[in-house]
């Protein structure tokens, strides 16, 4: 059987709710990525401050994880939208030497739209690694039951579920 990690960042607990979904259907391990320098904004700053750094092409330094990626043959990575794109986190992790040769599946949690994010992150994946699909999710923390019964229709049809 396959070894699963399911990686993400989350910034207000939305994407963290669909990954650890994906973790218990398929018996995953789970990664939170943070960078070492986040800021925890509220209102509109945290708009600013994180629009700001997409614009500015930012790769965060992350904090060390422990998990080795290469231990690893499908993995699940998952991020907020953050100005029609993924989250910078998200972007320094795909330059992760470790993460080469996998089976990708893209996940993305949003309140409004997903902008080009599954264009943008075909092509940061497939320079390295094989994206197998892309699922977006919207309004999680509105609509948690209804997500979590997506997830597992997802899983299922992916046929991953333990």
């Amino acid at each position: 059987m396959s070894k699963i990690l399911v990686i993400y960042y989350s910034f207000e607990g939305n994407t963290e709710i669909i990954a650890q979904s994906i973790a218990q259907f398929t018996h995953a391990e789970l990664l939170s990525i943070k960078p070492v320098n986040e800021i925890k904004s509220t209102g509109f700053s945290k708009y600013f401050w994180g629009g700001s750094q997409v614009f500015m092409k930012k790769t965060p330094e992350l904090i060390t994880f422990d998990q080795d990626l290469s231990n690893f043959d499908i993995v699940f990575i998952g991020t907020p939208i953050w100005a029609g794109t993924y989250a910078p986190p998200i972007k320094t992790l795909f330059s992760n030497e470790k993460l080469k040769a996998k089976s990708i599946y893209f996940f993305y949690t949003h309140d409004g739209g997903p902008g080009k994010v599954e264009k943008f992150a075909k092509i940061a994946i497939e320079q390295n690694n094989k994206l197998i699909e892309s699922k977006g999710f919207i309004h999680i923390k509105k609509e948690t039951e209804r997500n979590i019964k997506e997830v597992q229709d997802w899983i299922t049809k992916l046929n991953l579920q333990t």
